[in-house]
């Protein structure tokens, strides 16, 4: 393992340092077994962040179907999970902002949430006695306090615009709880089959079919003997009643809109207070179900692009991990092992926590990249300045340069507009502050890639391994219209 003496010109990019003298800081550099995965990710990706923010309700069926038509290379979300142990690809732990919940829950436990126990097969006594206890752990909004059944009777979609509007909310009708019939809160699994051509399998009424029941070593118990049983907790006491089995095998169908990219997976680990204590190993284990964990099931393909088709999916590269905290990190390593790309994302807190690093100086950055690559990641992806989120600026030219020295790839967030890509990815000739994007925009970030000689062509060079060319020739130099692209889609 190499340390890099770097010398760093401190200017107006590093005004909070308050210091114009050159400065020698120690750069830790990958190892050879790291390098060896981080290049599992294709050079100059395009990261669907959350699918879009910009052009349909983000982690939705819609915006994931309209990421990979438009050749993202990713599809990213972020991970939480429900009352009953589903791992839920969402961004906000509170549901207010991109659901109904409000309209459809109030801000009390769920009105049907008996009638959902006594469907189960439970007696009125026992369900009542069991939302007692769900009472105590309560958090109005919050994911861990709904089963994803509950979840699946929102509308995700209206809030964003009418067209993604559900035609009716779910209910409680004779005994039957019946999901909405518009966009949904997403499950990984979910996330997971759009990378792969899928689309939600509906009945006729635009109603999802995932069926669900009680798992086979809770048959035959009372809700109260079930509770006692529940290994997970969360932080917040008694939260989880992970005992229900969600039946996916018939949850999907062919997309008859996919046109053959199969983009990988870009999944955040949110802070380890808001999951349960388990939640790596259960991502670990969804990963392994569905065919896309490298460490038990290696890819046999390489090639990203394929005849103009993103085809990241289905090599080593198809999943990569992420995460803002260092307790994620730290046990996200500990489960998956530097063996599957993983990003350590960059933020400044206000007010700082005590594990943060002091970002905006030399020595702290070259910290925080130490820290990352001890606890196996391979990206480091910086905050960026300006509108429209105004991001504290953790890629300017000192940190990008720090970056690149230490051999880890630097994928920023979060790009809007094309006078940022133009600030922070420059041409395939002199690029450094970027080697991937998060984008609210893949349209225009793909168009920016293509146009400016980092997408489609056979003699990139490679700034990590000198002499050499990178080749993503094969991949499509043509950026299909975001609009007709959603209207083709149904949406």
């Amino acid at each position: 393992m190499k340390v890099w003496l770097l010398t760093v010109v401190l200017g107006l990019q590093a005004c909070s340092y308050n210091d114009d003298n050159p400065v020698e800081v120690d750069v830790r550099t990958i190892s050879e077994e790291m390098t060896t995965v981080r290049d599992y990710v294709p050079l100059y990706a395009v990261i669907a962040h959350r699918g879009s923010t910009y052009w349909a309700p983000e982690e939705t069926e819609s915006a994931w179907r309209w990421a990979r038509e438009m050749g993202a290379d990713y599809l990213e979300s972020d991970l939480q999970c429900s009352k009953d142990g589903i791992i839920i690809a969402n961004h906000d732990d509170n549901l207010k902002r991109t659901t109904n919940i409000e309209e459809v829950f109030g801000s009390a436990i769920p009105a049907t949430r008996i009638a959902f126990y006594e469907s189960l097969g439970f007696s009125h006594e026992d369900a009542l006695e069991q939302y007692q206890r769900d009472e105590d752990s309560f958090r109005p909004y919050y994911m861990q306090s709904y089963y994803y059944a509950e979840l699946l009777m929102l509308d995700a979609g209206k809030w964003f615009g009418e067209a993604f509007a559900a035609s009716r909310n779910g209910s409680m009708v004779d005994g039957k709880l019946h999901y909405s019939t518009g966009q949904y809160v997403s499950a990984l699994r979910d996330q997971i089959a759009y990378a792969s051509g899928k689309m939600l399998h509906r009945n006729d009424e635009g109603e999802r079919i995932l069926p669900y029941g009680i798992k086979p070593e809770y048959q035959g118990k009372t809700l109260r003997d079930i509770w006692q049983a529940i290994a997970v907790k969360g932080t917040y006491k008694d939260i989880y009643m992970d005992f229900l089995d969600y039946d996916f095998t018939d949850a999907y169908v062919a997309d008859a809109q996919d046109t053959g990219h199969r983009p990988g997976v870009y999944l955040e680990f949110k802070e380890p207070e808001v999951n349960p204590e388990n939640m790596e190993q259960r991502v670990y284990d969804i990963l392994d179900s569905e065919g896309w964990n490298i460490i038990t099931r290696p890819a046999t393909e390489t090639a990203f692009y394929v005849n103009g088709k993103v085809n990241v999916g289905r090599t080593n590269g198809k999943v990569i991990l992420q995460t803002f905290s260092n307790e994620a990190l730290r046990r996200s390593n500990a489960i998956f092992k530097g063996r599957v790309p993983m990003c350590y994302l960059l933020w400044i807190n206000n007010p700082p926590l005590p594990e943060d690093f002091a970002l905006t100086t030399p020595e702290g950055f070259a910290e925080a990249i130490k820290y990352a690559q001890d606890n196996g990641a391979h990206i480091i992806g910086p905050s960026i300045a300006g509108e429209p989120n105004n991001y504290d600026e953790l890629n300017a030219s000192w940190q990008a340069q720090l970056t690149r020295r230490s051999g880890m790839f630097n994928h920023p967030y979060t790009f809007d507009t094309q006078e940022q890509m133009r600030k922070y990815v420059d041409t395939a000739e002199g690029s450094i502050a970027a080697d991937g994007c998060f984008t609210n925009r893949s349209d225009l970030s793909l168009q920016y890639m293509i146009d400016n000689g980092l997408r489609g062509r056979s003699d990139i060079p490679d700034p990590f391994h000198p002499g050499s060319t990178y080749d993503n020739s094969q991949a499509s130099r043509i950026v299909p219209d975001p609009v007709k692209t959603l209207q083709r889609l149904g949406y």
